[in-house]
């Protein structure tokens, strides 16, 4: 005895999914709404005529349109999980033209089945309780489109568990979603079908009341319709293909996966050629990299330089390792590096030491000259070599308190003190006064020192004055430790701050020298700021570092 409350429940079904194909097809810019409105209006009409074909006395009417309409949901549904996942090219010229026959030969069969009897071999209608059942015994045409049906449902299943298989987060809650949404009114057909459902009525109908609560439920709490795998997908290919950088993707047994144009004119090969084979044989380095790295490759005859980054490429759950490799160009880089620290060394040393020579010469001709004038020209000459030792012996000691030093922990009070103390000798008429907390510890390294000191070394010898007057204040304010060195000095002049703001020289703004610049780098370099200010009453440098705050 069929339920009272069978039909009703059908035509929730029916409306439900009606309002659901709306709602998709007012969303069908977003991939998959347009398939999915179609799939869940097919549905709907399917529960539609499902129940006109039980509340009517003209069952067999309703259950050939029925089966016809049925005829769109596979492909409704392949469709939608094709857009879905962004294959939506499978489906384009004479691939859909060869999948629309099947359903447009069985609807022919259906509406002329009296002439050949191949979907029904016999019908009757017979009376279920209140309603009117259509009872058909099925042909060879009915199971034949129920194994094209379910073999399409299959195909977009298992597009839906690979989805599933190697994502993770919002994706694969949409692909769970959509396959319960086909799996729940599916199994329910598969039953009514051979005959396991109770009344000879069709519940395919009321199942869809389930699917369309699903895909309610992924639409507004999984955003199945705001962001879909494809359009993610479709912009990482994008991404990754108009790269200048070299990208392969290789899996566990180094063979390539994927690669994009700038890889494939590094290894000099086709994708199409590249695809499947072992990495080692385009470039047994690569192979080999593990990590980050710089390796050097040869190229059309010249030595190339990259940096290779090795990513690590976790599918879901852990089964499937690959690794995605990517290369940057650092030729010109590493060139550039190279010819600096050539000239970093002609510096530190070549030319310091040829300018001790140049300095000891004109010391030798200053005192055997006689003329006045003459020997203020030699002394010209040992006081520039001076300037030039002087800078020389900056670079050099930067450089080495620079040079592979990890940031410490540094007592900025303990600094100050010996630096005042050191320079209070030297400048015996100076004022240098210091205020500063007992302790204050800071992050940096040696250079940090070398900057102060540079600092304090400017304001006295610039100084107009045979008196000049140095004051050094030290404060804490939260994270930051912060150093004021102020001077009465001339300042410093307009064109040097300039060059220090904009952070480069040019032929037309440079700097005098190299002092500044050498304190710039040190307090950068360790995550401070510094700031220049010059006024009528002399320079303030403000130097900001980062205190070390007690664990």
């Amino acid at each position: 005895m069929l339920s009272s409350l069978y039909l009703p429940l059908v035509l929730l079904a029916a409306v439900t999914g009606s309002g659901l194909a709306l709602f998709a097809w007012l969303h069908r810019e977003t991939p998959g709404a347009a398939p999915l409105a179609l799939f869940l209006l097919a549905a709907s009409l399917w529960s539609l005529t499902d129940a006109l074909s039980v509340a009517s006395d003209a069952p067999r009417l309703w259950t050939s349109l029925k089966l016809s309409i049925a005829t769109l949901v596979p492909l409704a549904w392949l469709a939608l999980v094709l857009e879905y996942t962004g294959r939506e090219h499978w489906l384009s010229g004479p691939r859909l033209f060869v999948l629309v026959i099947e359903p447009a030969v069985f609807s022919v069969l259906i509406w002329t089945n009296d002439a050949h009897h191949t979907v029904w071999k016999s019908s009757r209608v017979v009376v279920a309780g209140r309603y009117y059942v259509f009872d058909g015994t099925a042909g060879l045409a009915f199971w034949g489109h129920q194994v094209y049906a379910y073999g399409l449902i299959v195909i977009g299943a298992a597009l839906l568990v690979s989805m599933l298989w190697r994502t993770d987060g919002v994706f694969r809650d949409q692909s769970t979603a959509l396959l319960v949404a086909i799996a729940a009114p599916m199994i329910i057909n598969a039953l009514y079908i051979f005959g396991y459902t109770p009344g000879r009525v069709d519940p395919t109908g009321i199942a869809f009341v389930l699917s369309g609560t699903v895909l309610a439920g992924a639409i507004l709490y999984e955003h199945l319709l705001d962001v879909a795998p494809a359009t993610r997908e479709l912009g990482r290919e994008k991404l990754i293909d108009e790269l200048d950088d070299p990208v392969i993707i290789a899996d566990a047994e180094q063979r390539v996966v994927d690669l994009n144009p700038a890889a494939e004119s590094l290894l000099d090969v086709s994708a199409e050629a590249a695809i499947g084979t072992e990495l080692a044989v385009f470039d047994p380095v690569l192979a080999t990299v593990d990590g980050s790295d710089e390796i050097t490759l040869e190229r059309d005859g010249r030595r190339c330089y990259y940096d290779v980054r090795i990513s690590r490429l976790d599918r879901a759950y852990g089964t499937v390792t690959g690794r995605i490799i990517s290369l940057r160009d650092v030729t010109k880089r590493t060139r550039r590096e190279q010819r600096l620290d050539v000239m970093n060394r002609l510096y530190r040393h070549n030319l310091r030491n040829e300018m001790n020579v140049v300095r000891g010469n004109a010391e030798l001709l200053a005192a055997r000259l006689e003329s006045p004038d003459h020997r203020d020209h030699a002394e010209t000459i040992v006081d520039t070599a001076d300037e030039v030792i002087g800078r020389s012996e900056k670079i050099s000691a930067l450089s080495r308190s620079i040079e592979d030093q990890p940031t410490q922990s540094l007592d900025l009070p303990s600094i100050l003190t010996s630096l005042v103390e050191s320079f209070r000798e030297e400048y015996a008429r100076a004022t240098i006064t210091l205020d500063a907390p007992e302790t204050c510890r800071i992050v940096g390294d040696p250079s940090v020192e070398i900057a102060i000191q540079e600092l304090l070394e400017n304001a006295l010898e610039h100084a107009n004055r045979p008196d000049p007057t140095v004051r050094i204040e030290l404060t804490t304010a939260g994270d930051d430790a912060r150093l004021e060195i102020r001077d009465d000095g001339p300042g410093i002049p307009d064109q040097e701050l300039e060059v220090l703001e904009a952070g480069a020289e040019t032929p037309m703004e440079h700097a005098s020298g190299v002092g500044l610049w050498l304190v710039t780098w040190a307090i950068e370099r360790v995550g401070g700021r510094v700031k220049f200010e010059s006024d009528e009453t002399g320079a303030t440098v403000t130097v900001t570092l980062l205190r070390e705050r007690d664990r």
